[in-house]
């Protein structure tokens, strides 16, 4: 009975540690169209070296679209959205901080965002959402 005992603990050592980990939070910004009409949205967020905007996302009616991948716990993002007439679009939850970033009609990145814009551009008030929880964040517009 000694010699099984010892043969067990042996083979149990010899068997390789298995562990597991769970993946890191990630927080997604996600908008929600909870319309009867496409919403263009644009975004805006800071980088190692400054603001970048850029747009445009077309989120369709009952529909939604993951606008910016990564860690949102850390992180500000600034979101603008308007119709195809470009009237700006109201999301349902509250409003936050806002700020002003240039954009195009046209689809566009820029880097700078925050500075002057071009003759080609326009200013837009963006609005600041953040997930303070490490989740997905979800923005609804109605």
């Amino acid at each position: 009975m000694k010699t099984v005992k010892s043969l067990l603990i042996a083979g149990a050592l010899t068997f390789p540690v298995i562990t597991i980990t769970a993946p890191e939070a990630k927080a997604d910004l996600m908008v929600c169209n909870n319309s009867a009409a496409k919403a263009y949205v644009a975004k805006a967020w800071y980088s190692k070296k400054g603001w970048v905007a850029s747009g445009w996302t077309h989120v369709f009616p009952n529909e939604c679209e993951t606008i910016l991948f990564g860690d949102m716990r850390y992180n500000s993002a600034y979101v603008y959205a308007a119709n195809y007439e470009w009237k700006p679009w109201k999301f349902l939850q509250k409003k936050y901080r806002a700020a002003r970033f240039c954009v195009t009609q046209s689809p566009f990145f820029m880097k700078n965002a925050n500075g002057r814009c071009s003759t080609k551009m326009i200013q837009k008030q963006f609005y600041r959402f953040r997930s303070d929880r490490g989740y997905d964040y979800r923005l609804n517009l109605k």
